[in-house]
């Protein structure tokens, strides 16, 4: 087995954060520094702050769990003179995140001499850590002076809003500028300047910077973009555009199944979506290609980032100087800066920081007349009197009271709280007062975006390894750890895994099928699961790994290798509460609060199909039907999908008008992206597994809101 490294000699203990320097493989020398966790409360002291000046680091935990967050800052004896972020090369961080933070956040802490201010909107995890970071430096520098660090207090006042008011009134208003938003702003106003029309459009973006999701993305659904497909393949197709058509209803036809009108509208648009943005916008595909080997169609289109993701027939640097393709969300996030700067060069606004909350929609005439919206930092309500409001907030699934609210499936434990992968920003108050206003739904109860899990904990204890290669993507360093063993555990598909009801209810080795399972799920073994891994570690030629998910875990753990360490490791995830062991199936249904009776009979079919190589249930392959249940004690890895967004809310026509619940128009109201996208799924079935649907809709309905917004206003 190999441990060379690529980026630096570094091995990090991770048990309280505490990081210890050493060289390629097991062995570790003494703790560095310890990296600031959430603080309990303070003890009483003197709040006199008298710091020694110079400059100090400290570092904390972030939204990566790998890597800390290191900040440099400068005092005098009494102020906070500045705050650096360091070591940028070695935080695991997504660039474009980050830099809203620095871009924000750190001037108003100098300003305020405060770590209480508000996080970043879209970054709040960032936010965080940065501001645990500087609280980690600031205490060095008060016992440098001879203070007492709870003299920190000094430094935790939280900021007054200034509040206020202010009306804007403008013809079009955008909520949301993600994806979604961003298309749409910028098709409103082209076309505006089209028509002859003053750009009269004003966005209005919750989060601290522009993209939302979208600039994290690896790239949209498309079929047949005619001018790419022109210009970079002899103008052939790469889609057989009928089958995928034929596929689509098949898959999504059931329970409340997709509006096909919709779902060709998507076909038909979304080549001229990547052309409208890749030679008017800035924007770089690869060509077409199958986003997964399981899937039969070429109608992913990536975003070009990195290396490997250059499969386009074109000399990038020659045709792109000015752009840099590296880190995926870096180089994504150029493409939507590009866009944005052509909409603002048309006159168009943008408002960022600030979220839209309200409706306001006249029901007697049926149209809109604005909306309300408050910013986040200062407090200060907006009311925004406009003609045409275009609705791409992102979803609901930032809020777990919406959650509860709209995902109510009739079949599937689909009931919340369900976790969240990203931005949190995206709490459905635009979606919550339409419905709440009596406009019409579609599919709002379907599940969300999901393509990846986690353990509902994180053991830290263990120290973190690098090991050779790097994540595409992100173009960082690839570990591994003890620590993600119960993920291991739990991730794997040739384990029983029941909801929370302790029923089973998907093919555990299906593609993405663990959706089925709800927002909590538990993957049950028994003790010779545990013992072979001490024994024999995990099947594999030695030198390879058992990856774990790069979204959450440490990289994974070498294969071929025993792990006596397993016991230890599962006992702590015990204490840490995501991980129970029972001395028989009866103990551990009472522990997760199973039905005993029905559980144990879950268990016996289970069992009994992996006897039979057949599983009469879910058609599971029996390759992967292994009685893992045959021996006490028996542990229950608790796991949760995490989902991107959610995908539905509002339901639309091919104008992306949303409607009344009787199908009639409502004037000057537009939804698209993940406001609206149920009209393309079933209730009963997952997202789209055809690669970028999501983003795909969000950049398509955006721009078609656009031409249909400006078309309303003519008429």
């Amino acid at each position: 087995m190999s441990n060379n490294i690529n980026r630096r000699d570094l091995i990090k203990g991770a048990a309280l954060g505490a990081m210890t320097l050493g060289v390629a493989g097991l062995a570790s020398a003494a703790p560095v520094a310890a990296v600031a966790e959430p603080a309990a409360s303070e003890p009483a002291a003197s709040e006199t702050v008298a710091m020694k000046p110079g400059i100090y680091c400290g570092q904390a935990w972030g939204f990566d769990w790998i890597e800390p967050v290191q900040v440099k800052i400068e005092v005098s004896e009494t102020e906070l003179l500045s705050v650096e972020i360091i070591e940028k090369e070695l935080n695991r961080e997504e660039p474009v995140i980050m830099e809203s933070v620095e871009r924000l956040m750190i001037p108003r802490m100098i300003e305020q001499q405060s770590t209480a201010v508000d996080s970043i909107c879209g970054a709040t995890f960032v936010s965080n850590g940065v501001k645990m970071a500087t609280e980690d430096a600031l205490k060095k520098a008060l016992i440098a002076g001879g203070s007492d660090p709870a003299a920190i207090k000094a430094f935790q006042v939280e900021p007054i809003p200034e509040g206020g008011e202010e009306v804007i009134d403008v013809d079009v208003v955008v909520c949301g500028v993600g994806g979604a938003g961003s298309s749409a702003a910028m098709s409103v106003a082209e076309q505006m300047q089209a028509a002859g029309l003053p750009v009269s459009v004003l966005a209005i973006e919750t989060a601290g910077k522009c993209g939302g999701a979208a600039s994290l993305g690896g790239g949209p659904f498309t079929v047949n973009a005619p001018k790419y497909s022109e210009v970079y393949n002899e103008g052939n197709p790469y889609c057989e555009y009928d089958s995928l058509y034929e596929d689509w209803m098949n898959v999504y036809g059931k329970g409340t199944g997709c509006k096909p009108e919709m779902v060709k509208l998507l076909m038909d648009e979304s080549g001229n979506t990547i052309d409208w943005l890749q030679f008017e916008h800035g924007f770089v595909f690869t060509k077409a290609m199958q986003s997964l080997p399981s899937v039969a169609w070429a109608c992913y289109q990536q975003f070009v980032y990195c290396a490997n993701t250059r499969n386009a027939p074109m000399d990038l640097e020659a045709e792109y100087p000015d752009y840099t393709f590296g880190p995926r969300s870096q180089a994504v996030g150029q493409y939507f800066g590009h866009m944005l700067a052509d909409y603002q060069a048309l006159g168009g606004k943008i408002l960022l920081e600030t979220t839209c909350t309200e409706l306001l929609y006249d029901a007697a005439a049926n149209k809109v007349t604005g909306v309300k919206a408050v910013n986040n930092i200062s407090g200060k309500v907006y009311t925004v009197n406009a003609k045409v409001v275009i609705t791409a907030t992102g979803g609901f699934l930032g809020s777990t009271d919406r959650q509860a609210e709209f995902i109510q499936n009739p079949v599937y434990p689909l009931q919340g709280p369900w976790a969240v992968w990203g931005m949190y920003q995206s709490k459905g108050q635009m979606i919550k007062s339409m419905v709440d206003q009596g406009l019409a739904t579609y599919n709002i109860d379907m599940p969300p975006c999901i393509h990846v899990k986690k353990t509902d904990g994180l053991v830290r204890k263990y120290p973190i390894y690098y090991r050779e290669g790097v994540i595409s993507h992100l173009q960082i360093q690839n570990t591994w750890s003890l620590n993600d063993l119960p993920l291991l555990i739990g991730n794997d598909t040739g384990n029983l895994q029941v909801g929370f009801d302790g029923k089973r209810h998907y093919n555990e080795a299906g593609m993405f099928a663990f959706w089925a399972g709800g927002g909590v799920w538990y993957t049950i073994v028994g003790s010779e699961v545990v013992d072979n891994l001490a024994k024999n570690g995990f099947p594999g030629d030695p030198g390879t790994f058992k990856s774990s998910s790069w979204v959450y875990g440490f990289g994974g753990y070498p294969n071929a290798r025993p792990i006596p360490q397993i016991y230890e490791v599962l006992e702590e995830a015990e204490n840490l509460g995501f991980v129970h062991k029972a001395d028989s199936l009866e103990e551990l249904a009472g522990i997760l609060g199973f039905p005993v009776d029905d559980f144990i009979a879950q268990v016996e079919r289970y069992r009994g199909y992996c006897a039979a190589g057949v599983d009469d249930e879910f058609g599971k392959a029996a390759s992967k039907l292994v009685d893992n249940l045959q021996n006490p004690p028996y542990y229950a890895v608790t796991m949760r999908p995490l989902p991107y967004a959610t995908t539905a809310a509002m339901d639309v026509d091919t104008d992306v008008n949303v409607l009344l619940p009787d199908g009639t128009k409502v004037g000057g109201l537009f939804s698209c992206g993940n406001d609206s996208g149920g009209v393309l799924y079933s209730n009963m079935a997952p997202y789209a597994q055809y690669g970028g649907v999501a983003l795909s809709w969000a950049l398509t309905s955006g721009r078609l809101a656009g031409i249909s917004a400006v078309k309303y206003l003519q008429s």
